[in-house]
């Protein structure tokens, strides 16, 4: 057995040589470790009592598993975040794997795209397009929001002409697959 620290808790690799009773010591050295969140990697040929008694044993350091899977699966983490301190002038492209965040304004004919979240401390103008990998969850949050078109996955929503915009920070998210725009304050 295998293991490797990830982000959210540790990792355990099972080799198909692995039994119960060859895993003894590693409980007995490694239990600290073993009481947090717990993806359990498994080999194709990995008797299921095997599988079935790790998962108890780690249950009973007080561990949790959260994740069984083949090995040598990729999973992509969450991006990181990228944060711009100044305005995105026209014909700006800010792209990122993560979430935006621009302390300024993004004017018209800037685009932002973004795997998670878009947030702007300022006025968009610009098009923002937040989700792009499907991510339903994310959303678009500007204190000023008067661009003429948001997506948020494969969703698209674009303005017309409203002199009635709201003059507060604004909140766009996917309700029922439909952009729905929202007061921040409510």
């Amino acid at each position: 057995m295998k293991t490797r620290g990830t982000r959210g808790g540790i990792l355990l690799s099972l080799d198909k040589e692995d039994t119960l009773e060859s895993l003894g010591p590693i409980w007995q050295d490694h239990a600290e470790i073993l009481k947090t969140k717990v993806v359990l990697e498994v080999s194709e040929r990995m008797p299921w009592t095997i599988v079935q008694g790790v998962a108890e044993k780690i249950t009973e350091l007080g561990g949790e598993i959260t994740e069984l899977r083949p090995p040598n699966v990729i999973v992509k983490e969450k991006g990181e975040t990228v944060i711009i301190a100044r305005t995105i002038r026209s014909g700006g492209l800010v792209e990122s794997t993560g979430s935006v965040i621009i302390l300024g304004d993004v004017n018209s004919g800037a685009e932002i795209v973004a795997e998670d979240d878009i947030i702007v401390i300022g006025t968009l103008r610009g098009i923002a397009h937040a989700g792009i990998s499907g991510n339903e969850h994310a959303f678009i949050w500007a204190r000023r929001l008067l661009s003429p078109q948001l997506r948020i996955g494969s969703a698209l929503a674009q303005s017309g002409e409203d002199d009635n915009k709201p003059e507060g920070a604004e909140v766009a998210h996917l309700r029922d697959g439909q952009i729905v725009l929202r007061p921040w304050d409510k």
